[in-house]
């Protein structure tokens, strides 16, 4: 693992991300070398998470499913993304979208760099959404006397 991935941002209200830095960080990874793909997860919260991704050109994610609708953002390269018996060539600054439950593939035709969006529906009956409503009652509840 490359120390790039330690510089990663501390969660707050607005994170900012070199992009270009940490493709050419997940490019010079040993995952890439040996499996021909490499990613990182930029954010990771309850109901969203965005994942960045390299693939050299062959590879990619064979056929599988996310749990929430997703967005794919090529962001240099080109990459083939099938689903529903459609395959799509997307280059750069090329952006599809995929309701959740619907299965899919990813193969990198050139070395490609992805930026993948996945959100969930957070419910109150989840136990995270319980337990941050728990935490807002706490803070809002006034002090008895």
């Amino acid at each position: 693992m490359s120390e790039g991935r330690l510089d990663r941002p501390q969660p707050i209200a607005l994170n900012r991300y070199d992009l270009t830095g940490q493709i050419a960080r997940l490019r010079d990874d040993v995952p890439l070398s040996k499996y021909g793909r490499d990613s990182l997860t930029l954010v990771r919260d309850p109901g969203f998470t965005l994942l960045l991704m390299v693939l050299k050109a062959g590879t990619g994610l064979p056929e599988h499913t996310a749990p929430g609708p997703i967005s794919v953002l090529v962001l240099d390269g080109r990459a083939a993304f099938t689903a529903q018996g459609t395959q799509l060539d997307l280059g750069p600054h090329e952006l599809v979208t995929l309701p959740a439950h619907v299965s899919h593939a990813v193969m990198a035709l050139e070395d490609s760099a992805l930026l993948i969006t996945i959100a969930e529906l957070v419910t109150h009956t989840s136990p995270v959404g319980l337990e941050r409503e728990r935490q807002v009652e706490t803070v809002q509840a006034p002090e008895q006397t």
